[in-house]
């Protein structure tokens, strides 16, 4: 099943809604089913990739991995009727030379494929994989992804393998990876049983074959239809690797002419965002980087339109994490993140309010006065820029250990723990200060101050929580806290920043819904004050990737 050394795929997929396949289980394979790759590389390329050495006087068994070994079952290897070995496909596990069983599949052990291998002193051994994979993708009615549920039969026999279920892959969320004998097996809705006659569809599995089945499912969990499609359906792969871009935003524009109580000319306000995320699929290493810019604007009359001096909102994350897996759930992780504006931020006072006209210091970080202006005359927009395009621009590094677990099935839970650093770069920003209430003759009692801030750099332990729930597929709340606790620290002390960022999404139709997002920042680097943001957003979203 070799070509190229590249393993091909060996197999057909047979499939029908509301009746079974009537496919020969003896025809050869089909040229559109050997197009079909596993998303790994072939089996010899795995284990001469596999950097695990053979201890002296060991040998070993490797078992390739088809799709992502964390959403794989574990191999079991077997000797004298026990179990002594359970390993995750895609890596060498380590015996002392023998005669043993090797187990592969889902489901029981009854259920696995056996294969009796002999391990000698000094060689790895490679299973040939005689086994299918399979993996379901469940959509609705508009291809959007959910998790939604089935069950998975064998035939003629009607022997359960379990409840499968679907999974948002836009939202970082695993498919899982049945690995089954060859044969014929059905899909049925959650809570029927093989004998179901309606919302069924077969698939024919061949020894070797990678199967990528799309499931289309209504509100209530009916079968509106099945069939192949093309692997990471609304996604975009290269080799190992997995590309998604999502863009979205809104624009509204009014225009006043001589109505009452309005200003005279045009209002813009324009809102944007864009989701760039990356993925590398491997047995040993998983990589995940994501860039999310969001960007909000508005112009009102009397402003020039390409000046874009009001922002509603204003945010550049970027975060790239690298892990080790030593388990499927465990291991070492690097992190790189960077936190940042793309427009320049201005302050602009109202003059209708009497404590405005007074007149604006510029500190140094010292308290020492650079600048002092005095109002404009009435009736002129007063703005003053407090900062440049990128700054303060945020640099986050951090190195520990990751935890992937999903408790329930709702339910994905990661959390990391280690050191971590935060470097604040600062050029030109500026933030309001208040006079010191015991000191009569600060300045900042008389006039507006605002005091520069200095670049600093932190150093401590760092936690971070990130909690997915999908309550039902319309209902989804995700929250991110990410912590510092500084013991080394300058420019503001050893504080401890704590970054918290909440959304509650509720989806309307697969390309709109509605967020209500809240985030609350506690960073005494760049201010004193408790930072708290909430939005509630009407958003439409476009999958490019």
């Amino acid at each position: 099943m070799r070509a190229a050394g590249r393993a091909s795929v060996l197999g057909i997929l047979m499939f029908a809604i509301g009746a079974p396949s009537h496919a020969n289980e003896g025809e050869p394979v089909s040229d559109g089913a050997s197009q079909m790759c596993w998303q790994l590389p072939s089996p010899k390329v795995q284990m001469e990739m596999d950097s695990q050495l053979i201890p002296l006087g060991k040998g070993a068994v490797f078992v390739p991995a088809m799709t992502d070994s964390a959403a794989e079952p574990p191999f079991a290897v077997m000797k004298d009727q026990q179990v002594v070995k359970r390993v995750p496909t895609g890596q060498k596990a380590i015996l002392a030379p023998g005669k043993y069983t090797v187990l592969v599949g889902s489901g029981v052990e009854t259920q696995m494929t056996e294969h009796p291998v002999e391990v000698f002193e000094g060689h790895c051994e490679l299973i040939d994989p005689t086994w299918a994979g399979l993996v379901v993708r469940v959509v609705d009615r508009h291809g959007m992804l959910f998790r939604g549920a089935y069950e998975l039969f064998a035939l003629p026999g009607g022997e359960d393998f379990g409840l499968g279920l679907g999974a948002d892959e836009t939202r970082g969320e695993t498919l899982r990876t049945w690995l089954l004998p060859p044969g014929r097996y059905l899909i049925v809705r959650s809570g029927e049983t093989s004998r179901a006659r309606t919302d069924f569809v077969t698939v024919l599995a061949r020894p070797g074959e990678m199967i990528n089945f799309t499931l289309v499912q209504d509100e209530e969990g009916r079968f509106l239809g099945g069939g192949v499609v093309d692997r990471g359906e609304g996604r975009t792969e290269i080799e190992n690797w997995r590309l998604g871009l999502i863009v979205g935003g809104d624009l509204s524009w009014s225009r006043a002419d001589n109505v009452v109580g309005r200003e005279f000319g045009n209002t813009v306000t324009m809102n944007a965002f864009v989701d760039w995320s990356m993925r590398y699929l491997d047995p040993h290493h998983s990589l995940i980087g994501r860039l999310q810019i969001d960007e909000g604007q508005t112009v009102v009359p009397g402003q020039d339109f390409l000046a874009w001096r009001q922002k509603t909102n204003d945010e550049i994350d970027m975060d790239v994490i690298y892990t080790y897996r030593l388990l499927p759930w465990l291991g070492p992780y690097v992190r790189f993140g960077l936190d940042t504006n793309l427009f320049p931020g201005w302050k602009t006072f109202d003059r209708m309010d009497p404590e405005l006209e007074k007149d604006v210091l510029f500190l140094d970080s010292d308290g020492q006065q650079i600048a002092r202006k005095t109002p404009p005359q009435a009736g002129v927009i007063w703005q003053e820029q407090l900062a440049d395009s990128f700054d303060p621009l945020e640099l986050k590094e951090g190195i520990g250990v990751s935890f992937d677990l999903s408790p329930w099935q709702m339910l994905d839970f990661h959390l990391r723990l280690g050191f971590g650093a935060r470097n604040y770069l600062v050029r030109s920003l500026f933030k309001a200060q208040d006079g010191v209430v015991d000191d009569a003759d600060d300045p900042c009692h008389e006039f507006n101050c605002f005091q520069r801030v200095d670049s600093s750099n932190l150093l401590g332990l760092e936690a971070t929580m990130i909690l997915s729930a999908r309550l039902t597929r319309w209902f989804m709340i995700d929250t991110e806290l990410d912590t510092l606790l500084p013991f080394v620290g300058d420019g503001g002390g050893q504080n401890p920043v704590i970054n918290w960022k909440n959304t509650l999404s509720l989806r309307l139709v697969s390309f709109a819904s509605v967020a209500y997002v809240f985030r609350l920042d506690l960073d005494r680097q760049l201010t004193t004050e408790l930072q708290f943001e909430q939005r509630i957003l009407l958003r439409f979203t476009f999958d490019i990737l």
